[in-house]
């Protein structure tokens, strides 16, 4: 009989989205300067989203595992299917502000005057196979599991919140202003060049997801978890 295990995240993903306000400085036509250096540090502002939580416990082992994307995989040819399951994506969203300078040579300049981004989870998912109704000791098995995970999402963002505001605020104030044709293309890469900044601590972030969900996952502890339960 198969063994029944409950593989339990996803590899959370990190959604880029950003957008752009342009209060234009608009000067008379006049011969090309370069662009001014800012005059303040930009100003940085980061929220954060913990992730509405969403119980799920209508779905069955087959579309859990497709959920979990094992269909035709070694795990479940091995007898390894999902009974539970926590999914979420890690989103990041930035929109800045610049103020524009327009040039006597039909360019333009735009310097970072502020950024405000969130950095969290909008939806927080967790699957419980519906074999198991509420009160059983399977359930709650389960559910403690995924609340396992559920930690390791708010409790990453908790540690790397701080780590985000201070990498924003250390690149927004080194960022150099931008220079393109329209006022939007200048903007758009001071933006560009914002996000190619914070990448690599995002994917530090989640490689610590991941690690931490690994642990989790483990047989070891699978096999400690299912034997609170006479039967699965």
């Amino acid at each position: 009989m198969a063994m029944p295990v409950h593989p339990s995240h996803r590899p959370a993903v990190l959604l880029l989205a950003a957008g752009l306000a342009l209060p234009a400085a608009p000067q008379p036509a006049r011969a090309a300067v370069a662009c001014p250096p800012p005059e303040a540090a930009p100003l940085v502002t980061l929220s954060t989203l913990p992730g509405y939580i969403h119980y799920d416990t209508g779905r069955g082992r087959d579309e859990l595992d497709r959920l979990k994307g094992l269909s035709g995989s070694a795990d479940r040819r091995n007898g390894w299917h999902p009974i539970g399951l926590t999914l979420t994506e890690l989103q990041f969203r930035m929109q800045i502000r610049a103020n524009t300078l327009s040039h006597g040579d039909k360019s333009h300049c735009a310097v970072l005057a502020a950024v405000d981004a969130t950095l969290g989870y909008d939806k927080i998912t967790i699957y419980v196979d519906r074999r198991y109704q509420p009160g059983s000791c399977q359930h709650q098995s389960v559910l403690d599991h995924e609340h396992g995970h559920l930690a390791v999402f708010r409790d990453t963002l908790a540690i790397y919140a701080p780590k985000v505001e201070e990498r924003l605020n250390e690149a927004a104030r080194r960022l150099k202003p931008a220079t393109a044709r329209t006022a939007e293309e200048a903007a758009a890469k001071l933006q560009r060049a914002l996000q190619r900044e914070m990448e690599p601590l995002f994917n530090d972030m989640n490689r610590r997801l991941d690690a931490d969900n690994n642990r989790l996952d483990g047989k070891t502890n699978y096999l400690r978890e299912q034997s609170r339960c006479s039967k699965w």
